[in-house]
């Protein structure tokens, strides 16, 4: 006798025990099931094999991969090309050609780079952080502290 793991091996006598009110045959069925959860019909599915798919589709369908935001080298013919469109067919040929071939965002793909506007309008304590540099902090001495001490507590004893 085989063990009894999920509700699929039983061929639809569970189903059929309780369309029937049939009890018995019900609890029986029931309690060869295993208990443990993920073990059930519900979480035993096969693995699913998304990526190769999604790369299928994508390639069927024809949709590009995302671009980088930045400027590369081929952008230049493709700025040339939304320039064609927009002489030729107007804002609407311009609109279609964008969407087609987006052009990049931004002309550097430096993340920390700021528009000369924007670091003009931070505060300094924001530039500084953006700068990355830290005030010199001067050296603690602990003698110097521990004479501070005693003027406080000759001043307090007084």
């Amino acid at each position: 006798m085989t063990m009894v793991i999920n509700e699929w091996q039983l061929n639809g006598k569970l189903n059929r025990a309780l369309q029937n009110s049939q009890r018995a045959d019900f609890a029986l069925y029931l309690a060869w099931l295993t208990p443990a959860v993920d073990e059930s019909a519900e979480f035993f599915t096969p693995q699913a094999v998304t990526e190769r798919i999604e790369q299928n589709l994508l390639q069927q369908l024809g949709v590009q991969q995302a671009r980088a935001f930045c400027q590369t080298e081929t952008d230049i013919d493709l700025m040339q090309q939304h320039s064609v469109a927009l002489r030729q067919g107007g804002l609407a040929q311009l609109k279609l050609a964008t969407y087609l071939n987006q052009p990049p965002l931004t002309q550097y793909d430096n993340k920390t780079r700021l528009g000369d506007d924007i670091w003009q309008s931070l505060s300094l304590h924001s530039r500084r952080r953006l700068q990355q540099s830290t005030p010199d902090r001067p050296e603690a001495n602990p003698a110097g502290l521990y004479e501070v001490l005693q003027q406080l507590h000759g001043m307090s004893a007084a």
